[in-house]
C-alpha cells in the first residue's frame, strides 16, 4: 500500500503509522467496539473487532483493499527486537535477538490497507499480539523510502524522510477504547501533531476470541484484547489534504515499553512494502497503421501535472517503446485532457480508445481524450493514425485515339508496362513527389514525350480507385515506312533519280538516290504527314 504524503510544510505530511497500545488519557478518543456503523464515507468494518465482513458489499480484513501484511519472528530466543535502549527518535539503532519479556507486548502480525474514495484517502490498520500485557503501545511507521533489512541482527540506519508519519495506537488493559495519535518526522525527531478525532477515525479491540487469518496466513485464535483495528480518514484528519498526491512505500510496527513517547521501543515486525496511493496516472500511446512508421505526432494537454509532448511509433514494428509512449504519474484527482494535433502529411486520424482502472473514468471526442483522475486510478489512451497511401496511374494512347499496350514507363522507380487497356499503375506510395517517364514506346509508335515528370501523390487511393479517365495521359504517334523505286525495262535503256522529302522539304530516309537504271529510295518510322517522292527518268 502506498501511503499518500502531503508536500505543504504545515498541513501536507508524509505520515508514519504508529500503533501504540497505551492509554494516552490526554488525547483519548473513544471508539465503540462492534459498532454497526463504519467510518463516514468508507465501507470498511473497522469498529467490530473481527476480521471478516459482516455486511455484504463491505470490506474487512478478509478482503481489505491494497493490503500489506507483516509477520513477526516466532516467539522465543529467535525473535528480533530493538536493543540497547532504542527510542523512537533514534535513526541509528541496533537489532538484537531474544525473547520478549512477558510484561511487554509480543507482536504477532500487522496489516496496512488503504483506498481513495472521492477526495478522501482512507488508511486501515490492524495488529495482533501473542500475549496480553495490559497497557500496550504500538507505533506504525510509514516511510516514503524503503527501510534497511531489519531481519538480521546488528547496527542499522533507518531511512526517514521529512514528513514521514507515525500513528500511535494505544489502550489500557481491559479497555476497548483505543486512542490514535499522529506524529510527523521533522528530519531529526518525531513531532506531535495531536489526537485524531472520532469524526475522522474509528477502531475497536476484540472483546471475544477471533480467528486471526490476517493476510491469508494460517488461522490463529486470538483471545480478547489480542487484536485491534482502526480506520483513519487521512484527509479529514489533515494528514493528506484534499487533492494532493502522497505516496508511501514501506511500513512496519513497533511496541513501546510505556505510554511515554520517549520510552524504550522493543519488539517490532520487519518492514513490508505497501502500495497505498492516492495518486493517479495517465498513459498515452501512439500507434501508426502500419506500425513502425517514423513520424512525429504532437499533443497538447490541460490539467495539473501534464504538459505538451511528441510521440513517434518508429519502433512499433517490435512493439511499444519509450518513443511512442508517454506516462504521467503522481496526478492529483481531477480532470485532464489530451488532444492530438493536426495530421502530419500522409496520415489521417483513425481512432482513440481509452481504458480505465482504479476509479478513473474517461470519454473521447475525436482527437480529444478527457480523463477524470481518481486516487490510485490509471488510464491508458491509444491513438491510431492510418498512413495515407496514394497511387500513380498512366494511360498510353495513340494520337489517333486507340489505347496502346506495350508502352514501358518508369513510375516511382518501378518499371511498368501498359496492358491491354493502355494503363500502368503503382500504388501504396507514401505521400510525396515521384518521377514518371515513358522509357519505351510500343512497336510501331514513337515516344512523343521523353521528359521526366515529377508527380505529387497527396490523395489516399489505390490503383483500383483511379479510373482511366483520371490517369496521366501520354500519347504516342504511329509510324509508317515508305519506299519509292524505278526500274528500266530495257537493259541500258533508261536511268532515273529519286528524291523523297517531308513537308519542310528535308530529305527523308536514304533520299536522294542518284541516276541509276534501278534506283530505290526508302524511309522508315515516319510520323503522319505529307511526304513527296520525285522520280526523274532520263533527265
Amino acid at each position: 500500500m502506498a501511503a499518500l504524503r502531503s508536500r505543504s510544510r504545515r498541513t501536507r505530511r508524509l505520515w508514519l503509522t504508529g500503533v501504540t497500545l497505551t492509554a494516552l488519557a490526554l488525547f483519548a478518543v473513544v471508539f465503540v467496539a462492534a459498532s454497526s456503523a463504519n467510518l463516514s464515507g468508507s465501507t470498511f468494518e473497522s469498529n467490530d473487532g473481527n476480521l471478516v465482513v459482516n455486511t455484504a458489499g463491505n470490506h474487512d480484513w478478509n478482503n481489505a483493499p491494497n493490503l500489506s501484511v507483516g509477520v513477526d519472528q516466532p516467539t522465543g530466543t529467535g525473535d528480533n527486537s530493538f536493543g540497547q535502549g532504542a527510542k523512537e527518535d533514534n535513526v541509528n539503532t541496533t537489532v538484537v535477538s531474544g525473547s520478549i519479556p512477558n510484561s511487554k507486548a509480543d507482536l504477532a502480525r500487522f496489516g496496512v490497507a488503504s483506498e481513495t474514495i472521492g477526495p478522501n484517502t482512507y488508511m486501515y490498520l490492524a495488529w495482533t499480539r501473542e500475549n496480553q500485557s495490559g497497557t500496550v503501545n504500538f507505533d506504525f511507521e510509514l516511510n516514503a523510502a524503503a527501510q534497511p533489512n531489519l531481519t538480521t541482527s546488528g547496527a542499522k540506519v533507518l531511512n526517514r524522510t521529512v514528513n514521514d508519519a507515525l500513528i500511535n495506537y494505544s489502550f489500557q488493559g481491559g479497555s476497548q477504547s483505543p486512542t490514535l495519535t499522529r506524529y510527523h518526522w521533522t528530519g531529526s525527531a518525531w513531532a506531535l501533531d495531536g489526537t485524531i478525532s472520532s469524526t475522522c477515525s474509528d477502531g475497536a479491540i476484540n472483546s471475544a476470541t477471533v480467528a486471526d487469518t490476517l493476510g491469508g496466513n494460517p488461522s490463529v485464535a486470538r483471545p480478547p484484547a489480542q487484536f485491534g483495528e482502526a480506520a483513519i480518514n487521512m484527509t479529514c484528519a489533515g494528514i493528506v489534504p484534499p487533492n494532493t498526491c502522497e505516496p508511501f512505500s514501506s511500513a512496519y510496527v513497533k511496541s513501546r515499553s510505556s505510554t511515554a513517547f520517549n520510552s524504550e521501543i522493543k519488539d517490532f515486525i520487519s518492514p513490508v512494502a505497501i502500495s497505498a496511493n492516492n495518486c493517479g496516472s495517465l498513459t498515452i500511446i501512439k500507434r501508426t497503421n502500419a506500425r513502425g512508421l517514423d513520424q512525429v505526432f504532437s499533443y497538447t494537454t490541460t490539467g495539473a501535472g501534464l504538459s505538451g509532448f511528441n510521440l513517434n511509433d518508429k519502433d512499433g514494428a517490435t512493439g511499444d517503446s519509450a518513443n511512442n509512449t508517454k506516462t504521467f504519474t503522481g496526478l492529483t484527482p481531477g480532470q485532464r485532457t489530451v488532444t492530438e494535433g493536426a495530421d502530419p502529411t500522409g496520415f489521417a486520424f483513425a481512432s482513440l480508445t481509452c481504458t480505465n482502472s482504479g476509479g478513473n473514468s474517461s470519454s473521447t471526442a475525436g482527437r480529444v481524450a478527457t480523463v477524470t483522475i481518481a486516487g490510485g486510478g490509471a488510464t491508458t489512451c491509444v491513438y491510431v493514425n492510418d498512413q495515407q497511401l496514394g497511387a500513380i496511374k498512366v494511360l498510353k494512347s495513340s494520337i489517333k485515339g486507340q489505347v496502346l499496350a506495350g508502352a514501358v514507363f518508369s513510375i516511382a522507380g518501378q518499371s511498368k508496362t501498359t496492358g491491354a487497356d493502355g494503363t500502368a499503375c503503382v500504388d501504396h506510395l507514401a505521400f510525396g513527389n515521384y518521377d514518371v517517364q515513358e522509357t519505351a514506346a510500343p512497336s510501331g509508335y514513337s515516344r512523343d514525350d521523353t521528359s521526366v515528370h515529377s508527380i505529387p501523390v497527396n490523395t489516399n487511393q489505390t490503383c483500383a480507385d483511379i479510373s482511366a479517365a483520371q490517369a496521366l495521359a501520354f500519347n504516342d504517334t504511329p509510324l509508317t515506312d515508305i519506299t519509292a523505286t524505278a526500274h528500266s525495262q530495257a537493259v541500258g535503256g533508261t536511268q532515273s533519280s529519286i528524291s523523297c522529302v517531308d513537308e519542310s522539304n528535308a530529305d527523308v530516309g536514304n533520299s536522294p538516290r542518284p541516276l541509276d537504271p534501278d534506283p530505290a529510295a526508302a524511309a522508315t518510322g515516319l510520323a503522319p504527314g505529307t511526304y513527296v517522292c520525285t522520280i526523274v527518268v532520263d533527265p
